[in-house]
């Protein structure tokens, strides 16, 4: 059985916010989006909502947390479903109140990322495995020389596919959907304002399923 450690979870568009909510003591927003029906947390300014309400399926109510009543910045309502359907997700480590097991393409997900991560020599028992790739966060590079960074993704990634494979040869009862066949870099997007590189990843399974993970670097 695989625990949920890194969790994946659907960010669902939101269409507008056109209100204060005037009837609650604490400040609260309404917000308008596609389908609220699967709502697990919401972010204001990237801090947890102390509460939100779910009217409808397409409205909400959203208590603002105390960095957030001056100055709305960002809003993130996460889903508690990760669909492969929309257009981003946010990935979170953490194990959360209740811990859950994760099967199929979400536990190789959850396996690729971990070890794409991982830096080599972390592991005393396992010191080669690792892509190293988070060793590239904080690092400063000129975001007009991105091609050594994009090098380094790359290497990265095919470094941890030809781990994968080859633990998963020994793993003869391993379902084909947790099987990684194969993993590649399909973007590459630098944000100069917000000094950050967002690199997406495609990890294909030996069933034939796939996504896409994103990391911000």
């Amino acid at each position: 059985m695989t625990i949920e450690v890194v969790k994946y979870r659907d960010l669902i568009p939101i269409l507008s916010i056109p209100r204060f909510v005037a009837e609650f003591s604490q400040p609260t927003i309404e917000i308008r989006g596609e389908d609220f029906s699967s709502v697990d947390r919401v972010f204001v300014n990237d801090s947890p909502s102390p509460e939100f309400i779910i009217i409808n399926k397409h409205t909400m109510y959203v208590q603002l947390p105390e960095g957030a009543k001056k100055q709305i910045c960002n809003i993130e309502v996460l889903s508690s479903k990760f669909t492969k359907t929309t257009k981003s997700s946010k990935m979170q480590f953490e194990f959360g109140n209740k811990t859950r097991s994760v099967t199929g393409l979400m536990s190789l997900i959850q396996l690729f990322t971990k070890w794409i991560l991982q830096s080599p020599g972390s592991d005393i028992f396992n010191p080669e495995r690792g892509g190293g790739l988070q060793e590239l966060v904080g690092q400063v590079t000129s975001t007009k020389r991105m091609d050594s960074v994009l090098g380094t993704v790359s290497r990265a990634v095919q470094n941890t596919v030809t781990q994968i494979r080859t633990a998963q040869i020994r793993a003869s009862n391993l379902a084909l959907d947790e099987r990684l066949l194969a993993a590649d870099v399909v973007d590459l997007q630098v944000y100069e304002k917000q000094m950050e590189a967002v690199v997406k990843v495609g990890v294909r399974s030996v069933a034939g399923q796939e996504a896409v993970t994103g990391l911000e670097l």
